[in-house]
């Protein structure tokens, strides 16, 4: 039972794992994406934190997106008549799992302990709460290009203990508030050293880059560009300079490659998607996902109005370039 366990953990590190920055299969620009709605999800969260109580978070409607991606996703690449990536749905199946009964148990607890205590508060928001959601954003903020288990965990259980006062107002909620994030903090942490750990023993350090060959009417450039969130920067940046994509991680022009954008109902309208995700927290805005070949990604990037912004939402009228899934 322990090697299971052990060896689940492990593969749940696979996806920050990856070291070979040249050539990575082409089914995982699709696989990539129920991984990554793993970082929208906690950023949603984040965002939603800022001015709500945490009780009130739709953890159910998260679960069903993740599940309902996840087998979008696979169907494509069976679509596509992929080889089945064992490695990678295995990971994907344990962090969809781990995150599924994170996500239940904050959901149960929510409408329970913490809702009927909730109702003692009386003098707005305890600082517990804004500490929680100053933690939220700073997990969300790391793991966007760093691997979740190097976040510190074990920092924040203690400032939740040296930032918030012991006594005030609203006592009781802050004393839950205490009790909820420290147990979550301290499970994390826990949880983060055997991840860490195995994954120290089993895998070589993961590269952070990844290799993409560059073409501008005669001239070809070979170029090492970040990976995970800032992959999408440096494509944008290139693009707007008059460069085309010829290959990204080993895969030829012909190669389709999954982006993601986000924007209100009505921004995005005319945007063709192979699937189009509702934002839980505001459903005004959604997700648009597609695929382009590699090859034309440039052109779109050039002639599409999009933007990289650190807010969650975008204002309207504009539309966010959240993410290029770079295999």
């Amino acid at each position: 039972m322990l090697k299971l366990i052990c060896s689940l953990l492990l593969l749940s590190s696979l996806a920050f794992a990856e070291t070979n920055a040249t050539k990575r299969s082409a089914d995982q620009t699709y696989l990539t994406y129920p991984e990554w709605f793993l970082v929208f999800s906690p950023e949603e969260y984040a965002y939603y934190l800022k001015e709500h109580p945490s009780f009130t978070f739709d953890y159910i409607g998260h679960i069903e997106e993740f599940w309902s991606t996840y087998a979008a996703m696979y169907k494509k690449t069976l679509e596509k008549k992929y080889p089945f990536n064992t490695g990678y749905h295995v990971m994907i199946m344990t962090i969809g799992v781990s995150t599924t009964v994170e996500y239940l148990v904050k959901y149960f607890y929510g409408h329970t302990i913490a809702q009927f205590v909730a109702l003692t508060q009386t003098h707005g928001r305890v600082s517990e709460q804004n500490y929680g959601a100053k933690v939220a954003q700073e997990y969300v903020n790391f793991i966007k290009n760093r691997p979740w288990y190097e976040f510190d965990f074990g920092k924040r259980f203690v400032g939740i203990y040296t930032e918030n006062s012991f006594f005030g107002k609203d006592f009781l909620r802050k004393m839950e508030r205490k009790e909820a994030l420290s147990i979550e903090y301290g499970v994390k942490y826990l949880y983060a050293k055997v991840i860490a750990y195995f994954t120290e023993v089993g895998y070589d350090k993961a590269v952070s880059l990844t290799q993409v060959v560059l073409v501008k009417q005669k001239d070809t450039i070979v170029k090492d560009f970040p990976r995970y969130d800032k992959f999408k920067d440096a494509s944008l940046k290139y693009a707007k300079e008059g460069y085309d994509f010829k290959t990204i991680a080993g895969n030829d022009g012909n190669t389709p490659i999954l982006y993601c954008l986000l924007g209100t109902r009505e921004d995005l309208a005319d945007f063709e998607c192979i699937l189009r995700q509702s934002i839980v927290s505001n459903p005004k805005y959604e997700r648009c996902i597609n695929a382009i070949q590699i090859n034309k990604l440039g052109a779109f990037l050039r002639e599409k109005n999009l933007q990289i912004t650190d807010e969650f939402l975008p204002v309207p009228q504009s539309i966010k370039l959240e993410h290029i899934f770079d295999f």
